[in-house]
């Protein structure tokens, strides 16, 4: 398993608890060049990782994980046409709790939020929402195509930086794991 430098985490996490929520304006289709589908997505509550249309890509057809993989697979520097080929690094120290949520609360749920009535949704699409780690791995094709690394059609307001971006693909592409998952 690997470690994880604590200033690191702590530099993190601080950075994304300190931006505020955006703007939405996600239609929940495609956008552009890099996403090849539109629509909802059909996931599972139990998150047992199936997934029948997270934002698939046109070139890897029906995604039954996620972009769950932890694999070191693609070019290491990018840019990436889809999750599947996005690199993971082995020395990865993100997780859901150190990252990953800071990120999607401080970005995405302030319209992707089950919680929140179709008028206060700024457009985003019902059942496409953010408030769980099942069903952030359930769409992170559909994120990192629309916010991941070279992606930046959401949020519409309140943008993350580039490098946000970037730990946000490499997140997604190490599977969007949790700490747990990575161990001690």
């Amino acid at each position: 398993m690997r470690s994880t430098p604590r200033g690191a985490l702590l530099l993190a996490s601080g950075l994304a608890l300190a931006l505020g929520a955006a703007a939405c304006g996600d239609d929940g289709g495609g956008s552009g060049a890099s996403e090849g589908s539109t629509g909802a997505a059909t996931e599972s509550s139990g998150g047992s990782g199936t997934d029948t249309d997270a934002g698939t890509s046109g070139d890897a057809g029906t995604d039954t994980d996620a972009g769950t993989s932890t694999g070191a697979a693609g070019d290491p520097d990018g840019p990436w046409d889809s999750l599947d080929e996005r690199y993971c690094p082995p020395e990865s120290f993100l997780t859901y709790e150190n990252f990953g949520a800071p990120f999607i609360n401080s970005y995405c749920t302030g319209c992707h939020h089950v919680a929140l009535a179709k008028d206060d949704r700024q457009m985003a699409p019902l059942g496409v929402d953010f408030e769980t780690l099942d069903k952030i791995r359930a769409q992170a094709d559909r994120i990192w195509a629309r916010s991941g690394d070279q992606n930046a059609t959401m949020p519409p307001a309140g943008a993350p930086a580039d490098d946000e971006r970037a730990m946000l693909g490499e997140w997604l592409a190490c599977g969007a794991p949790s700490a747990a998952d990575l161990g001690p």
